[in-house]
């Protein structure tokens, strides 16, 4: 079992009126037992830049998705920006990528030059849009089916082999696996505004090749992605690592 522990000390001879001396030391453990954090991202450094301050937007920072649900997960995030001036605002979020309307946003703070967090999150993470697309009929080798930026063509007429080859490919938002005829699609991440509808996959055949596409997982957004947003375009570095279950 790995063993963790985090300090906080404050201390201050004028802020209040006394003398100001208090430290806090916590042993991280797994959410309701003695068991010790034993995962952890490692210290890593990100460096924010954009073209010019008119376009300067939120990243994302760590997805709920990738760690435990209801979690005694902590995050540490630090600006090591030596300007003054610069800070690095930090958000929750339940809603999709970046550049997008980020309706649900909601900011903790911001990290001024030299400031860190560190701070308990539960990674409460959404529903993963998942449908079937079931290769049934007659196909003709040459036939496409193109989704999601991807096109697949038919190497034979055998649906099994078409599915396979669905299966095959490298989809940007979309993972899959293949039973026979059958590919299933999961979502990447969770997100509420990716359902899928039958227009979205495009068949072209010679024959009566079809795609019988069924939902059985509505998404829905994660309610605690980490975001970031700096200050300035030209270059912020952020420090940051979770440990987690």
């Amino acid at each position: 079992m790995a063993t963790t522990t985090a300090t906080l000390t404050l201390s201050s001879a004028d802020l209040t009126g006394d003398t100001l001396s208090l430290s806090s030391t916590a042993t991280l453990t797994k959410a309701g037992t003695l068991t010790g954090l034993d995962q952890s991202t490692g210290v890593a450094r990100k460096t924010l830049s954009y073209a010019s301050s008119g376009v300067i937007d939120t990243t994302v920072l760590y997805r709920a998705d990738d760690f435990t649900t209801n979690g005694a997960n902590k995050v540490y995030i630090k600006n090591t920006s030596s300007t003054a001036s610069e800070y690095m605002s930090v958000y929750l979020t339940g809603d999709r990528a970046p550049n997008t309307s980020a309706k649900s946003l909601v900011e903790i703070g911001r990290l001024y030059s030299g400031d860190w967090m560190f701070f308990p999150w539960n990674a409460t993470a959404g529903t993963k849009e998942t449908f079937t697309c079931v290769v049934g009929d007659t196909w003709a080798a040459g036939d496409t089916v193109v989704f999601d930026g991807v096109t697949v063509v038919a190497a034979n007429t055998t649906v099994a082999d078409i599915a396979a080859q669905l299966d095959a490919a490298q989809y940007p938002n979309w993972v899959t696996s293949v039973s026979s005829a059958t590919v299933t699609f999961v979502a990447r991440d969770s997100r509420a505004d990716l359902e899928i509808d039958t227009t979205e996959i495009v068949a072209t055949t010679a024959g009566d090749g079809s795609l019988t596409i069924a939902t059985t997982a509505q998404g829905t957004k994660s309610a605690a992605d980490i975001y970031v947003m700096p200050s300035v375009h030209t270059g912020m570095t952020l420090e940051s690592m979770v440990i987690y279950e």
